[in-house]
């Protein structure tokens, strides 16, 4: 994986992961979905790190199947609900994760999925 790219997903997977910390603490921690904000914290991290030490293929499918299911779980959440909770505001910590999902989530499935030379 270039080392742009690689460094680039690592630091955007452990940005959301902090963020989806930071929004446990600070006003989830007593919904239905807290549990899942936690799970994600420590998957994000797991394979921020993952991704930043290694590199390999498989570093990338697993950086892109955190980022797809945190995006899923924030777009259920935004529209049907997840777990019982409807999220109903904009807030800066949904977008800055949101947006790093998006662009580890782009970046490491092109990666994942282009072929080895």
């Amino acid at each position: 994986m270039p080392i742009v790219v690689r460094i680039g997903t690592g630091i955007a997977l452990l940005v959301a992961g902090s963020t989806h910390l930071w929004t446990f603490l600070h006003g989830y921690r007593h919904t239905s979905v807290g549990p899942a904000f936690l799970v994600d914290f420590a998957l994000s991290v797991a394979v921020g790190l993952l991704v930043l030490v290694r590199g390999s293929r498989p570093a990338a499918w697993a950086g892109s199947a955190v980022s797809a299911a945190a995006l899923v779980g924030y777009a259920m959440a935004r529209t049907v609900g997840l777990f019982g909770f409807v999220e109903r505001a904009w807030t800066t910590p949904s977008l800055i994760a949101g947006a790093c999902e998006a662009i580890v989530l782009v970046l490491l499935l092109t990666e994942a999925l282009v072929p080895e030379t």
